[in-house]
């Protein structure tokens, strides 16, 4: 004789499991898109403060203070689609081989998602090097 003989009913138990477990992974996801791109633009910002280094140490005669600056703006305008950098060149204590150059860019970076003025990050690369030429 059962005395307490219940069948449970499992129907619905996978939408609602579906339900409590994506929105989850979807965060998950957002959260690893952001993180990569915040990582990619701060290289982008490394890479062009270093190619903007090289241009100078080596093309003395030819470049100034504002050609440096193009370099680094342009390099992250091909690299991030955007040229929105602030740089910023210094030269210690003249422009000439010996001397020492150097650049820092700042960039504001914001995530796809969340509204600017909430997330934003403010991205910094220094970079010096002696004036070869």
């Amino acid at each position: 004789m059962r005395l307490f003989h219940r069948t449970l009913d499992r129907n619905g138990t996978a939408a609602i499991e579906f339900a409590a477990v994506v929105p989850l992974v979807l965060l998950l996801l957002w959260a690893l898109l952001e993180s990569y791109r915040l990582l990619a633009a701060q290289r982008a910002l490394e890479f062009a403060v270093t190619r903007a280094l090289r241009y100078a140490s080596v093309n003395s005669t030819v470049a100034s203070a504002n050609t440096i600056e193009a370099q680094v703006s342009n390099t992250v305008q091909s690299l991030l689609g955007t040229s929105t950098v602030n740089v910023a060149v210094t030269f210690t204590p003249a422009y000439a081989p010996g001397d020492a150059v150097s650049i820092d860019a700042t960039y504001t970076w914001t995530p796809l998602i969340l509204p600017a003025d909430f997330a934003s990050t403010q991205l910094s690369s220094v970079g010096t090097i002696t004036v070869q030429n």
